[in-house]
């Protein structure tokens, strides 16, 4: 790579919408309820926490794919909550469709989602005749949390993947594994999460949404209040998959955690043991700003000292 199309990729992911979106949360500050805008919110419960999350899905998503935007409010809930390290208990769905037609098939998305991942859906709340809205919650339990605010200046940045699935279209930035991955499989690869926090191996992690990795991480780094680099050429990618696509794709399953560099070896194991793709991909660091590297090569995305993301 050279560093023109390096200190382009860095312009993709900063100009991207899925990134710019996220200024929109700094609304959330307004609540004043000490938000801090990790993955999910923890409740202490018993010699653990509760682990509370929700998402609500795009309506022209519902109305252009209502079963894929069922299978959304699944996928995205789960991940959070196996994001903070934990394990995800059951779903709440709240759905409002225009008709029965349309509300049948997105409850047909939630069901085969939640049957996949193995996390039921518990119960929720449906109106027919309005526009299409769809959100749901999750709830989980964790013993060990994984918080985004823990990264550490020197600790080793690890990216884990499951990249045996598909884009969802031709053009999209929407990858899923629930098509090409084994169910049994499907129900036990969060369980990664849960084991490298209990050994102690990572402290910090965030999934990659819609952001993709670098704007998810930059997320991150926003929470944690260091900086970061992301080395693009040891990124996880599925064969054929264009770095430039991959680097915005809001995947399925896909996390970014924070080890001891002593540690970043067993923690890329526990996911590549599970068939999972996992790399060291760069480091955390003192500075402020997030930046792409390649070699020797790099080029900054953003420098939060001087503007910041969510404002969280």
């Amino acid at each position: 790579m050279t560093e023109a199309e390096l200190a382009a990729l860095a312009a993709l992911v900063r100009g991207a919408s899925g990134v710019l979106g996220k200024r929109d949360l700094e609304l959330v500050a307004e609540l004043e309820a000490g938000i801090d805008g990790d993955d999910a919110a923890l409740v202490p419960h018993g010699d653990g926490f509760l682990v509370l999350c929700g998402e609500a899905i795009a309506p022209s998503f519902l109305l252009a794919d209502p079963f894929s935007a069922g299978a959304a409010a699944v996928v995205t809930n789960v991940s959070d909550v196996r994001a903070m390290g934990g394990t995800p208990l059951g779903i709440v769905d709240m759905l409002v469709s225009p008709d029965h037609d349309h509300a049948r098939t997105v409850l047909g998305g939630l069901k085969w989602a939640a049957g996949l991942l193995g996390v039921p859906i518990v119960g929720g709340h449906l109106t027919i005749g309005h526009a299409p809205a769809l959100s749901a919650t999750c709830t989980g339990t964790v013993r060990v949390p994984l918080r985004a605010a823990a990264a550490r200046p020197g600790d080793t940045l690890v990216v884990a993947y499951a990249t045996d699935g598909r884009f969802m279209s031709e053009t999209g930035t929407f990858f899923t594994s629930l098509h090409d991955r084994a169910p049994e499989l499907l129900r036990t690869d969060g369980e990664a999460l849960v084991e490298v926090a209990e050994a102690g191996w990572c402290h910090a992690a965030r999934d990659v949404s819609m952001p993709g990795a670098a704007g998810s991480l930059l997320q991150l780094v926003e929470l944690a209040g260091c900086g970061a680099t992301l080395d693009v050429e040891r990124l996880p990618r599925p064969v054929g998959a264009p770095l430039a696509r991959w680097i915005l794709t809001f995947p399925s399953y896909g996390y970014l955690l924070a080890a001891r560099p002593e540690h970043a070896a067993a923690t890329v194991e526990a996911f590549t043991r599970r068939g999972l793709a996992a790399a060291a991909c760069g480091t955390f660091d003192e500075g402020r700003t997030l930046q792409l590297a390649a070699g020797e090569l790099r080029a900054p995305v953003w420098d939060l000292a001087v503007a910041g993301l969510t404002g969280l």
